[in-house]
């Protein structure tokens, strides 16, 4: 099992974004949903490793908090809350959140009691991840989501008012192509430190 903490940035000094990130996560597959559990604070329980990839990624762009991602055992049966869930995967989120708060620019750590040399692999190839998804421009947002919206990059390019060379060297510098070729090899890592 999967159990994520997400922690604000800084909310000491802002607004607060549970509700935002809550939104933006419902869409997510859950096996215990994302809800506030203390504070600024966001848990959800997660038993599908593309369900964790799509989490991070909403995360991660919007660049306001500290994830801690454990992976092990939880309980069974489960609770009806993520609140009321017991076990050694919300135990490990909680450690890893706590290191994330300090990791950099990314702020994303993994635990697993069970599979530290997984949970390290995980952690890499998310932390990798999230550096190209963090030091991306508005722009560069802009073009893909332009890109991935229309059934060819001439139509983004026309749909953005730019060239089809402008539409390729912004996907280019955004390093858009070598971001998703990672995502096959993270889901492969969570399912390998998931695994007894």
């Amino acid at each position: 099992m999967f159990a994520l903490t997400i922690d604000q940035h800084r909310s000491r000094r802002g607004d607060d974004l549970v509700p935002g990130l809550l939104g933006a996560l419902t869409h997510v597959p859950t096996a215990l949903p994302f809800e506030r559990t203390v504070g600024d604070e966001v848990q959800g329980l997660l038993d599908d490793p593309e369900a964790v990839l799509a989490a991070l990624l909403i995360v991660l762009r919007d660049g306001n908090w500290s994830t801690g991602l454990g992976i092990g055992p939880v309980e069974t049966p489960l609770a009806d809350s993520v609140r009321a869930a017991r076990g050694q995967a919300l135990l490990d989120a909680r450690s890893a959140v706590d290191r994330a708060k300090t990791a950099g620019e990314v702020r994303v750590a993994v635990a697993s009691a069970s599979n530290p040399l997984g949970a390290a692999d995980v952690e890499a190839v998310a932390g990798l991840i999230g550096t190209l998804v963090r030091r991306r421009t508005d722009t560069q947002w802009a073009t893909i989501e332009a890109v991935d919206a229309a059934p060819t990059q001439r139509a983004a390019a026309e749909a953005l008012g730019v060239t089809p060379q402008n539409v390729s060297q912004t996907l280019a510098a955004s390093a858009v192509a070598v971001e998703r070729a990672g995502y096959p090899v993270l889901v492969r890592l969570l399912e390998r430190a998931e695994a007894p």
